[in-house]
């Protein structure tokens, strides 16, 4: 989507999608949310409240017979997201196809598989409470029966997302939970971690006790944290941070002062993104 584009009709009442809690006004902000939200779309997106709002709201009724007919005899997704994208110059055909192979890898999954699709592309992309939000939204779906590995992968994605965010015991307590749901190796590393980084004696003392961490154990984990610790310091990316933070006089202090503000100025900005 480039340049400056005139939405077309604007509802008075709003059509609201059941399965994130938006209200959309337009064919315009249907199509966005389309577009940012593929993961989410599957059968039960299409009803016949939807085809309705596009006829009477947006007054498109082409297009709400389309959906109908689809609706009513089981037409294809990915044809009738189509439709709805081809009746908008929102996206260009090059977006639109992106979204229909998008679908198309997804035709198979479940409607859980394609939350948790979702969560893992928001994680990636470093948007870490909009991915823990996100895996929470599948924890909280009734209509559907995981398997116990699924559950726990969720579970420890939740810890990594508050590992990011440096919440320690909360990321502790959610790998617990993975590895109590099933036993990995993984998960049981990510707890004993996030338990040594919270600094919190009473959280490590109880899970030492509880999974019987012997002092050899923890010693391991221990000398493994410090051999990353030091890989890290030696990284150029520290490096290069450090050289920008610690002030060594190379330069007026009202200089280093300003790069400092920028740098900070830089790390808000990115946080903010993160929660969009």
């Amino acid at each position: 989507m480039s340049g400056l584009l005139l939405c077309g009709k604007r509802s008075i009442n709003p059509y609201l999608i059941k399965e994130s809690g938006i209200n959309i006004y337009s064919i315009e902000e249907l199509c966005y949310y389309i577009y940012n939200n593929t993961y989410m779309i599957g059968r039960e997106f299409f009803c016949e409240e939807l085809a309705e709002y596009v006829k009477v709201e947006l007054e498109l009724p082409s297009l709400a017979q389309k959906l109908k007919y689809g609706i009513d005899h089981n037409g294809e997704i990915l044809t009738m997201v189509s439709d709805i994208l081809s009746a908008s110059n929102y996206y260009s055909a090059e977006e639109r196809e992106n979204i229909i192979n998008t679908l198309k890898a997804l035709s198979s999954k479940s409607k859980s598989e394609r939350m948790k699709a979702r969560a893992d592309m928001l994680l990636e992309r470093k948007k870490y409470i909009s991915a823990a939000n996100a895996y929470k939204e599948i924890l909280n779906v009734n209509d559907e029966v995981y398997s116990t590995e699924f559950v726990a992968t969720v579970w420890n994605n939740i810890g990594i997302t508050y590992i990011k965010q440096f919440l320690f015991e909360d990321a502790c307590k959610c790998f617990k939970t993975a590895c109590d749901i099933n036993r990995q190796e993984d998960y049981f590393d990510n707890m004993v971690c996030a338990a040594i980084f919270s600094t919190n004696d009473n959280l490590i003392e109880d899970i030492v006790a509880q999974y019987q961490i012997t002092e050899a154990m923890m010693d391991q984990y221990l000398k493994a944290i410090e051999s990353n610790k030091k890989v890290l310091v030696k990284s150029k990316e520290f490096n290069e941070l450090k050289d920008r933070l610690v002030y060594d006089g190379s330069k007026e202090y009202m200089e280093y002062k300003k790069d400092v503000q920028k740098i900070f100025a830089l790390w808000k900005e990115e946080y903010r993104l993160e929660n969009m």
